[in-house]
């Protein structure tokens, strides 16, 4: 009987892999939770099959990740996802018999997520087809190669989405946070930087230590350690990097200028912040919806100095500005 769960999911996953005696098959857009991963390592010594088609990028692959080279080494099969659309599956086979499917995603993460598991025959005949498919867009990995990993970016779950101007306007008045950030000058590279759909929220650095204690981020270990990480920072810096990582809600509006305040994105945060394994830096996922990187529209209002903050004047105006801009 289909059984739903709402809540603890990454435990109900564990407790139902952990009962597997002959196979384990596997379909996860991004996987970094250890407590699963520790038990794909146990079934493996206990000779149970596993088997694993995996989105093959710098989000799952990277030095601080899970050590999927291990997994390998102890038997594990990995499938690594190349085709150019998002493998964003999470759903696994137990002794073809259990299916667990769902939005959860096998990360740590705080969102409002959903896990199915049922012995219907059907949807086990069905998702058995799907990774069949999906096996036959990947290619076997027996050596992780850091430099054959596709290097990760949100843009794939934002390049179909468009939000008119009457939506942002309601998403303002309904209590949306508006958020200005200057961005360090980056010339001709602005118009990949909006293309990978990301917003630098530490620019100086200030939140490289609290990574290398904390691979996902959690507000109030953020919160206990930051006077710490404030520490001899200038306080404009200081304030820009709180209002960016801690303040900023999901769902906000942010728009980014040039150094002399003119207008360059704007767009809505999708993401808390994250790290950059590739540099150390830190950033949020934002679904930029307009873009003005070779022609900054200028601004009626004058920014307070620093890097980032709230935006005082009219969210509204600012609106028009951006979409009329874009028409013109």
């Amino acid at each position: 009987m289909p059984e739903v769960y709402f809540q603890n999911l990454s435990a109900v996953l564990c407790r139902h892999l952990a009962d597997a005696h002959v196979s384990i098959r596997m379909a996860v857009c991004w996987f970094s939770h250890r407590d699963i991963f520790e038990i794909l390592l146990k079934k493996l010594r206990a000779g149970v099959q596993v088997e694993c088609v995996l989105e093959y990028d710098s989000q799952n692959i990277h030095a601080n990740g899970l050590d999927f080279q291990k997994f390998i080494k102890l038997g594990g099969i990995l499938y690594a996802y190349r085709d150019v659309a998002l493998m964003h599956h999470k759903f696994a086979l137990l002794d073809e018999r259990l299916l667990l499917t769902g939005s959860f995603n096998w990360t740590y993460n705080s969102n409002a997520e959903n896990l199915l598991v049922t012995d219907e025959s059907s949807l086990l005949a069905a998702y058995g087809q799907e990774l069949s498919r999906l096996k036959g867009l990947s290619v076997p990995i027996r050596k992780i190669r850091p430099a054959e990993v596709k290097t990760f970016a949100a843009f794939p779950l934002f390049q179909n989405t468009h939000i008119p101007r009457t939506d942002l306007r309601r998403r303002i008045s309904s209590g949306a946070g508006v958020w200005w950030v200057r961005l360090q000058e980056a010339g001709a590279l602005w118009p990949t930087f909006f293309r990978v759909h990301r917003l630098p929220v530490d620019q100086k650095g200030l939140l490289r230590p609290y990574w290398v204690a904390h691979r996902m981020w959690d507000a109030e270990l953020f919160d206990e350690i930051w006077p710490a990480l404030a520490s001899g920072a200038k306080p404009a810096v200081a304030r820009g990097v709180r209002a960016l990582s801690r303040r900023m809600r999901i769902g906000d509006v942010v728009f980014a200028v040039t150094q002399n305040d003119r207008l360059l994105a704007l767009g809505i945060a999708q993401s808390e912040p994250k790290p950059d394994h590739s540099d150390g830096a830190s950033y949020r996922e934002v679904q930029w919806l307009r873009t003005f990187p070779e022609n900054p529209l200028p601004l009626s209002v004058v920014l307070p100095a620093g890097f980032a903050g709230k935006y005082r004047g009219s969210a509204m105006q600012l609106v028009e500005l951006v979409f009329d801009g874009n028409e013109r």
